[in-house]
């Protein structure tokens, strides 16, 4: 026999007896109802017929005196006993155990209202059951995406839509240590174990290196770390790094740099890439130069000396070629400087040395390293050795690529693009709200992260946005964000950037936020069929926290170092 919801919705607790466009008040029954409800239950109404019934979510339960005039022995007593147990219900959508060819489909649009005096149902673990199991493929495949189970009731499995999840974008908020990393970690297990999955965490401290199943790439000077070479810039990218727009002599040094990079790459291209042509090549195309050669070549112009085609006629010079300063003639040397230092730095040798990287085929390597999916496919790019900054620009570069290779991509019409999703940590850092401290660079960055947030999933690109400061987040890209895994959240600005991202019924949700222990969440949005609390799976693998208990160390010491002359050392040779 089919399950039906109905089945399951055997004993009323009230009755309603107030209504408007958002909220429904239900007077319940008894107190031993009133004693069983708990804020964030999941209650049903009636709907027009038997197969249509409307889902709330319990936001407020009262107990309201109601003081009642006793005229016996001709006096008025007041009698305070009597009162009306309250609950406020949030309306959230409508399910459908019938719908169209469908069955069990639950949608979010509310067409109907309950009507005063009918009946309330709270769902018990079966009837919740029924309406979360409507996640499913039409093909019968399961598609749930299990992240825990339901606070209100342990005996329910959480459950998201896997597709909704990552194409329609996510962001993972909450104070810090209330679990995020945890959250993440949680999900990664889940998608490593599908056997085409692809995903790219941006670990800024080091947090997920050690989990056994992802493919970790460090992103530095050491000999185990990968590079960035400077030929990946656009020169957007390097003008930021050693070009001031702010000198008199800027337009000089810009013009000298983009004179040399168009030179060099369309000789790259004429003499080791047959079947390329030199005239398509721009500035931001990513072909190989030498870093040394600019360098000598900068040297060359700040110091150049032009003939005149004139010769001295007398004097210790006669007979010589005489010159006058060239174009750029001492203009160049603040950039010269600025360039060398970078050089000389060990913590920008990943990105400012001539070395094995110089060469074409680096570029695909790096790409495949990146999007290949059949030895590991969860990928950990560890930034943690990434001087600050540059980070924006490292993470953008990165990003730009993986978005370019992709747009770039031409399958026919019965192919899609193998989709991968980035995880973005601490995304604050480079999706900040507040443009106007930003270089020009890191705006191109943060624009590379809102066109993918906006069109990213016509070319399977997702994002999973990771903060502990929601109300820094960028405005753009939070509105695209239509999944919220919110933990714990105590500052007023940020709880009000999390009911800045909730529909008006849902606000109310937020009050839940500085109340959530380690390992609890809000989940609202398009992969969940109804916004819950949701205690979380623990993951097999948890992330190294970067927390430090400061008290158990004091008092016992182990496993901590203290090692001054060996820090200063390190701090010198730039390398741990």
């Amino acid at each position: 026999m089919e399950d039906k919801l109905t089945t399951y919705l055997n004993k009323s607790f009230g009755s309603v007896y107030n209504v408007d466009t958002r909220k429904v008040s239900v007077k319940i029954h008894s107190e031993e109802d009133l004693n069983t409800l708990k804020i964030n239950d999941i209650v049903v109404f009636n709907g027009n017929n038997d197969d249509e019934k409307l889902i709330g979510i319990i936001t407020r339960v009262s107990k309201k005196l109601v003081d009642v005039e006793d005229s016996s022995d001709d006096m008025e007593v007041m009698n305070p006993q009597i009162s009306d147990n309250i609950a406020v219900v949030s309306l959230v959508g409508t399910f459908y155990q019938k719908y169209l060819k469908e069955k069990n489909v639950f949608r979010r649009a509310i067409n109907t209202y309950p009507e005063i005096n009918s009946e309330v149902f709270c769902a018990n673990h079966k009837a919740l059951s029924i309406i979360m199991n409507s996640l499913t493929l039409k093909s019968g495949v399961d598609n749930n995406l299990k992240i825990g189970t339901f606070a209100s009731n342990k005996e329910v499995p959480a459950i998201l839509d896997g597709n909704r999840f990552f194409q329609r974008h996510a962001a993972i908020v909450g104070s810090t240590g209330s679990g995020k990393s945890f959250t993440v970690a949680n999900i990664l297990e889940k998608v490593k174990n599908l056997p085409y999955s692809n995903a790219i965490v941006f670990d800024l401290h080091g947090e997920y290196n050690k989990l056994s199943y992802a493919k970790h790439l460090k992103i530095g000077s050491g000999t185990d770390g990968i590079h960035i070479p400077l030929w990946f810039f656009n020169y957007e990218e390097i003008h930021s790094l050693f070009i001031e727009s702010s000198e008199s002599t800027s337009a000089n040094q810009r013009a000298t740099v983009i004179e040399f990079i168009l030179k060099k790459k369309k000789e790259y291209i004429e003499h080791h890439m047959e079947g390329y042509s030199s005239e398509v090549v721009t500035a931001d195309t990513p072909i190989p130069f030498s870093i040394k050669d600019l360098s000598e070549y900068l040297n060359h112009k700040n110091t150049e000396e032009i003939e005149t085609g004139e010769i001295y006629s007398s004097g210790a010079k006669k007979g010589e070629a005489k010159t006058k300063q060239g174009t750029n003639y001492g203009k160049l040397t603040n950039l010269i400087n600025r360039l060398q230092t970078k050089i000389d730095d060990k913590k920008y040798s990943f990105v400012f040395t001539d070395n094995e990287f110089q060469r074409v085929e680096y570029l695909n390597e790096f790409i495949n390293v990146l999007l290949d999916n059949k030895e590991k496919r969860v990928k950990v790019i560890d930034l943690s050795e990434v001087p600050s900054d540059i980070l924006p620009i490292i993470i953008g570069i990165v990003t730009r690529l993986i978005n370019d290779v992709l747009f770039w991509m031409s399958p026919n019409d019965e192919e899609t693009r193998h989709p991968i999703t980035l995880i973005c940590d601490e995304a604050h850092i480079y999706m900040s709200k507040d443009t106007s401290k930003m270089k020009s660079v890191e705006k191109k960055s943060l624009e590379i992260f809102e066109s993918i947030a906006k069109e990213g999933r016509k070319y399977g690109i997702g994002l999973v946005i990771i903060s502990q400061r929601p109300s820094e987040l960028n405005n753009t890209l939070v509105s695209q964000c239509n999944n919220i895994v919110s933990l714990k959240i105590t500052n007023d600005r940020d709880k009000a950037a999390v009911a800045n991202m909730l529909t008006d019924s849902l606000v109310g949700l937020v009050d839940l936020l500085p109340n959530l222990d380690v390992g609890e969440c809000i989940v609202v949005g398009d992969a969940i069929m109804l916004p819950s609390k949701i205690l979380l799976d623990k993951p097999d693998e948890i992330p190294r926290s970067s927390t430090i208990d400061f008290w158990d160390k004091w008092i016992n010491n182990e496993k901590t170092v203290f090692d001054i002359d060996d820090a200063i050392k390190n701090m010198i040779n730039q390398f741990r």
